[in-house]
């Protein structure tokens, strides 16, 4: 599976950059992994042809992970009347809060598709299934599997011992750490660094790529405290570049 980062920061980007979005591909597949502001042009630097786009996986409906299908909606529509997509695109995400749900549709542009945690979805012979994360709306960590390799994908959350079990063998982890662990509290709902450490360790992971950067933060020092506590490859998200699992 090829890994192509898309947009990597949130809650808003910093200049020229976007929010959450995850290409990942293996021979005979396309999946857009969430849809934030900015992702649908960077996007179509690598899927021009959105009847070659298997599916879109979205972990939960806040705007940066979500608002490109504001946009993208309108794409399908005009490409579906130039007779250049041939039919809808299945979309994977919460239906949670309900008026974002109802909202996303436009001219039958997606085939929507709830998801909940036990769900399991084929795409190609690629397995996907989701956990429940700690955050404010309904959110979901999604794990791919094909030929015995293991990618999960942590969405957004707070710290919750749930998650450990979740990324158990996985051959990699992409997880949020937007925030450095000095600033953090129990308002705060997202992942440190600190913490990302030690859910890999606690999980055995070997390798970990961090993402969701809020643009404040020093990468830098997130990079750096991570490494004080997961003596494995670590590596950070930056947009345009892939990653194979």
């Amino acid at each position: 599976m090829k890994l192509t980062v898309l947009g990597c920061y949130g809650p808003y980007p910093k200049a020229g950059g976007s929010c959450s979005g995850y290409l990942l591909e293996s021979e005979e597949t396309k999946i857009l992994i969430d849809c934030g502001n900015g992702v649908l042009s960077k996007l179509l630097n690598y899927c021009n042809d959105l009847n070659k786009l298997d599916a879109i996986f979205i972990s939960h409906m806040h705007p940066d992970h979500m608002s490109d299908l504001m946009v993208m909606r309108y794409a399908i529509n005009i490409k579906q009347m130039f007779g250049k997509l041939k039919q809808p695109i299945p979309i994977y995400l919460p239906a949670s809060p309900q008026e974002e749900y109802d909202r996303i549709q436009y001219q039958g542009a997606f085939v929507r598709n709830i998801i909940h945690e036990g769900t399991e979805i084929s795409i190609n012979n690629m397995k996907v299934t989701f956990k429940k994360t700690d955050h404010p709306l309904e959110c979901y960590a999604m794990a791919f599997e094909k030929d015995n390799k293991k990618f999960v994908y942590s969405g957004d959350t707070k710290y919750f011992d749930g998650f450990i079990d979740f990324v158990k063998g996985s051959n990699l982890l992409l997880c949020e750490a937007n925030i450095l662990h000095k600033y953090m509290n129990e308002n705060v709902p997202h992942l440190s660094g600190r913490q990302v450490g030690e859910i890999a360790v606690k999980a055995d992971l070997q390798r970990v790529i961090l993402t969701h950067f809020l643009p404040e933060i020093s990468v830098a020092e997130l990079l750096e405290e991570t490494k004080e506590v997961f003596p494995h490859m670590l590596q950070i998200a930056e947009e345009g570049k892939c990653y194979f699992i």
